[in-house]
């Protein structure tokens, strides 16, 4: 979470240690700079934004990262770390003089039962608004983490492009967050055009999941938490109607670097889906942790406290971003199980070392 935003018309702050601004500065100056390949990550702190840090740092961009919190020590070795909010007018500054190529914002309130709408409205969509218009001015690719959960419940079980959102074809946001991510995609699709450079991207995540996210506790994904119980030999919890439930599972190192490729000014705009393309069962999940462990399972069927807010099957129809990114990451099943396999190993070794 981050909270608070800067008054536009206050006198221009001091800027964050390494970013500078030039009220003057042209764009040509500012794309022939350093610029050319900085970017700016919001979120890196949490669990996808850490990994979308490296990988930025691994494609050879200079990385400047904004959160409340501190990122991890090895993302702040080698990044220029500015601790505050994203739409700090600090940030805002540096963002419309040019400073960055690229802004990758994925910093927001992840909680799905969150119920402050003021603070949602606030940190996922009035704050991103302004991050976005910096962006416009000063010619600034702009990428940011949408989610699948503004689907809410699809009516038949099979992968849903884009264009069913506001159809039949799903009933639309079933918790405020998920209304607050339609409603930030809703503004920038009737705000900002996308035939326009160098452009944005809105990523629908689906259920993303790897190492670096334990901290979020009951919100980490569903999968990582399994596999997590199964590692330390504990009862899994699964609710008692879910067990024919599918979710698009994508590993966190695919959207990482997804999100590298869209911040590439070159790279097609607008709303795209970021999954596997892949629906795994619950049950096939345990399966898998079945064969992980090499031992009985535990399993502890509980009842579903959120009937009427649940998505009981999520399944992304990524041919867009297929034709947009040709050469994006693509999981297959195999791929998801080798990666949960990964991550449950990550989790036993760390349980030994404990």
């Amino acid at each position: 979470m981050r909270h608070g935003h800067g008054d536009d018309e206050s006198p221009s702050p001091s800027l964050p240690h390494g970013l500078s601004a030039s009220a003057n500065a042209d764009r040509t100056t500012r794309t022939a700079g350093v610029s050319q390949r900085s970017v700016l990550v919001t979120g890196a702190a949490g669990f996808i934004g850490r990994h979308v840090a490296r990988a930025c740092l691994n494609a050879g961009y200079l990385v400047t990262t904004v959160d409340l919190a501190t990122p991890p020590a090895d993302v702040c070795r080698d990044t220029t770390v500015h601790t505050g909010s994203f739409d700090d007018p600090a940030i805002l500054h540096a963002v419309d003089a040019g400073q960055f190529a690229a802004v990758v914002h994925l910093g927001a309130i992840s909680s799905t039962v969150e119920e402050n709408w003021q603070a949602l409205e606030q940190t996922n969509v009035t704050g991103p608004a302004a991050l976005a218009e910096s962006c416009e001015r000063s010619g600034t690719r702009f990428v940011y983490a949408s989610s699948s959960s503004v689907y809410g419940e699809i009516a038949d079980r099979r992968p849903l492009p884009e264009s069913a959102w506001g159809s039949s074809a799903c009933s639309g946001p079933l918790n405020a967050y998920a209304r607050s991510k339609a409603l930030f995609d809703a503004r920038m699709t009737t705000r900002f055009d996308v035939d326009g450079e160098p452009g944005w991207a809105g990523l629908r995540f689906t259920n993303v999941f790897g190492t670096g996210e334990r901290h979020k506790k009951s919100m980490a994904s569903i999968i990582g938490r399994l596999l997590l119980a199964t590692a330390r030999q504990e009862p899994l919890s699964v609710f008692a109607d879910t067990l024919e439930a599918c979710r698009d599972y994508v590993p966190v190192a695919t959207v990482a670097q997804t999100c590298v490729l869209m911040a590439d000014p070159a790279a097609p705009s607008g709303i795209f889906n970021l999954g596997s393309g892949h629906a795994t069962s619950f049950a096939e999940l345990l399966r898998w942790c079945a064969e992980f462990a090499e031992a009985p399972l535990n399993v502890r069927l509980v009842p579903n406290p959120h009937i009427g807010r649940y998505q009981y099957w999520t399944c992304a129809d990524m041919s867009a971003l297929d034709t947009a990114l040709p050469t994006r990451p693509r999981p297959g099943p195999r791929d998801l199980r080798s990666a949960a396999h990964e991550l449950y190993l990550h989790f036993k070794n760390a349980e030994n070392r404990s």
